[in-house]
């Protein structure tokens, strides 16, 4: 299991603002090579293939993470919760956009189309408008409608047919398979490469159509931007993935460049004439499809990889853009088009009035969203959240922290100690919790964590030091409020179903989730509605996670949550931990597999004989560990091995010589020098299973 990686969502808002905002640059471009909105005095071969280009790309990667968020939404808020949020930020802007924009955009479009033709009459002009309901650049917010009914469809039907889960699992490991086997940009163009090659209407210079006119579905939309969703959705299910995704991102963009290049060559850098032709011998149309689909998908997973890779820290401009980006994109079509029209005949080059375009648009649309749909009710609609008049770009409130140490402690011991008789439980320990971070509390029985844990419940009592919890005392009620737990000694009412137990614990609680919402995020549908006492250990395990998450706790407790689960449930519940952290809550965690911490932690806290021993990420602890493992086949005596500086230990078995070394370099050269036959090398760092047992030995 690789390292999960925290704090992704700032990459992934950035990549989908990215791709709202490139919009704006290519619609900018078209007056200068398209007869339309307006024809431009000055023409313009280079914003042509900036066209080409961006729409090769742009709304497959807006699918990817559209998929992507919006199985995070559902995860997170049930089916009722992702409905509602998608009808108030999807549904409105796409009715209400329709109805302001679209007349406005259709009529600029028909003058423009008057100046640039002026020998045809305006009813005829209407006519060489595009025919059917004009959706204009609002066709994205439908098609999303139609795959979030069909993704809630198709969920729906698979827990009918797939109940163990068997068939969902493969796909994922395919999925795992492909992407880690760099083949995935091919394998996601094959379905698009198809539906393309097969229409004979298909223009290659445009690649997909744009499906901005009429309700009837396209069908190279929806295969090409649906697979995108689907990946997308896919790659949240499983975001270990990402980490796959980022490693790959130069290489993806290196061979999205070439191929773009191969495409331009095929088809020339302007659209032809006749737009389904494609000079040359038929061959062509065949390499440039799969050239086009594949490097398409090559853009997308690069341009991913490479916003994992430099943009997941959090910057407040970059988080303000991003939630601008969404208001940028609905609003700006009769902008540039009426400046398009306006500059049309200006004898001005292209490089002037292209720009100026542009920032006048950019400017326009800035200052209406800061001053005119941010503090309003638009910005709730569009952004979730009304933000002040006067508040910086700063304020947002994170989805994720990027840097967890920065953020502001949720729950604090100040040099505590605790005594149970002669045996000292805690010695003078200090260190907290911070919001949006997921703490492993790792340490051998006995080495204190549970009591760390009841002093911040406040079923326990300090004898020194200070302990804080949510900014204040653990004894205060309404502390204890913001927390959940769920705890290794449970009892819950055998006569009662799970349901009955997360209406009861919410109803302690001022805001808490719905049941269904809360069934949902903790996955236990299938057996809801099911006795406690009747349920599997595993099952019991997950219906306590419910009831612990059920009040929306700004900081969550889990001791050994995953004890009796199997591994689908495991990794469901690992999901939904970093679904949970992304969303801004503290969690720590204690647990002795050490791969769960691995795999979610953002800092590791080892304790040890009351005292905190190690602080810091996963890699550090290893770094801590000075050690690595090394494996070869090699004929040199063991004995001579065990010998050399470095070496802390040496075994071998029927096979390999295992060397474990504090400077595994040096040892490593050492074995070249005395046996240059030597093969099957293999050298690997210390896990954070060794780390912890070599930290917690020294502490003894």
């Amino acid at each position: 299991m690789s390292l999960a990686v925290p704090h992704r969502l700032h990459a992934l808002d950035a990549a989908r603002a990215g791709a709202l905002l490139l919009g704006l640059v290519l619609h900018a471009t078209m007056s200068f090579f398209l007869p339309f909105p307006a024809q431009d005095v000055s023409r313009s071969t280079a914003l042509a293939m900036i066209f080409f280009v961006i729409h090769m790309f742009r709304m497959s990667l807006f699918f990817v993470l559209a998929g992507f968020f919006a199985r995070l939404l559902l995860e997170r808020r049930g089916v009722r919760g992702f409905v509602g949020d998608r009808a108030k930020r999807i549904g409105v802007p796409m009715v209400v956009g329709w109805l302001v924009l679209a007349p406005l955009t259709v009529g600029i479009l028909l003058v423009g189309l008057s100046r640039t033709f002026p020998e045809v009459a305006p009813a005829d002009a209407a006519a060489m408008a595009p025919q059917g309901i004009p959706l204009t650049h609002l066709w994205f917010l439908y098609y999303l409608c139609l795959f979030y009914v069909a993704a809630l469809g198709l969920r729906a039907a698979a827990a009918g047919v797939d109940r163990g889960g068997g068939l969902r699992r493969g796909a994922a490991a395919v999925l795992r398979f492909v992407l880690r086997g760099r083949v995935a940009a091919l394998v996601f163009a094959l379905p698009l490469c198809a539906v393309l090659l097969a229409d004979p209407a298909w223009a290659p210079w445009f690649g997909i159509q744009t499906p901005d006119t009429g309700l009837l579905p396209r069908v190279s939309a929806v295969v090409g931007f649906g697979t995108a969703f689907c990946v997308g959705w896919w790659l949240q299910r499983d975001t270990a993935l990402l980490d796959t995704v980022r490693r790959d991102w130069a290489v993806h963009l290196t061979l999205a460049v070439v191929l773009s290049v191969i495409c331009l060559w095929l088809t020339g850098p302007v659209p032809p004439a006749d737009a389904t032709a494609l000079p040359g011998a038929p061959w062509r149309r065949t390499v440039y499809a799969i050239s086009y689909t594949t490097g398409s998908w090559c853009w997308v997973l690069g341009l991913v990889g490479a916003a994992l890779r430099f943009c997941a820290a959090e910057r407040p401009v970059r988080r303000y853009l991003a939630d601008a980006s969404y208001w940028f994109y609905l609003a700006h079509l009769p902008i540039v088009f009426g400046l398009q029209v306006l500059m049309a005949d200006w004898p001005l080059h292209w490089s002037l009035k292209f720009p100026l375009i542009l920032a006048i648009t950019f400017g326009v649309l800035l200052a209406s969203y800061h001053y005119g749909v941010r503090p309003t009710l638009l910005g709730e609609v569009l952004n979730g959240r009304r933000v002040p008049r006067g508040r910086g770009a700063d304020v947002a409130p994170r989805t994720a922290t990027d840097a967890p140490h920065a953020a502001a402690p949720v729950a604090r011991l100040d040099t505590v100690s605790k005594r149970y008789g002669a045996t000292v439980a805690l010695d003078a320990v200090t260190f907290d919790v911070r919001a949006g971070e997921l703490l492993a509390l790792l340490g051998p029985n006995g080495a204190g964590k549970s009591t760390a844990i009841g002093l911040w419940l406040g079923t326990l009592q300090a004898d020194a030091g200070s302990v804080q919890l949510l900014g204040g005392a653990p004894s205060d009620v309404q502390r204890r409020l913001g927390i959940g737990a769920m705890l290794q000694d449970v009892s819950l009412a055998p006569m009662l179903d799970a349901r009955e137990h997360i209406a009861l614990a919410a109803s302690c609680y001022a805001a808490p989730r719905t049941v269904d919402e809360t069934v949902a995020l903790a996955g236990i549908g299938a057996f809801a509605g099911t006795r406690y006492g009747r349920l599997s250990g595993g099952q019991k395990r997950q219906v306590q996670f419910a009831v612990a998450v059920c009040g929306r706790p700004r900081l969550l407790f889990l001791d050994e949550p995953t004890v009796g689960l199997d591994v689908q449930a495991r990794e469901a519940l690992w999901s939904t931990l970093r679904a949970l952290r992304d969303d801004g809550c503290a969690i720590v965690l204690t647990t002795h597999y050490l791969e769960e911490a691995e795999a979610l932690a953002d800092r590791v806290a080892v304790l040890a004989k009351g005292r905190i021993v190690a602080d810091g990420t996963v890699d550090q602890m290893r770094a801590l560990v000075a050690r690595r493992r090394i494996r070869c086949a090699s004929s040199v005596p063991l004995d001579t091995v065990r010998g050399w500086p470095g070496v802390v230990d040496a075994a071998r078995d029927a096979r390999l010589l295992h060397v474990t070394a504090t400077d595994a370099e040096a040892v490593v050269c050492r074995l070249f020098a005395a046996d240059p036959a030597l093969s099957q090398l293999d050298v690997r760092q210390a896990s954070l299973a060794e780390a912890l047992t070599e930290l917690t030995a020294e502490a003894a």
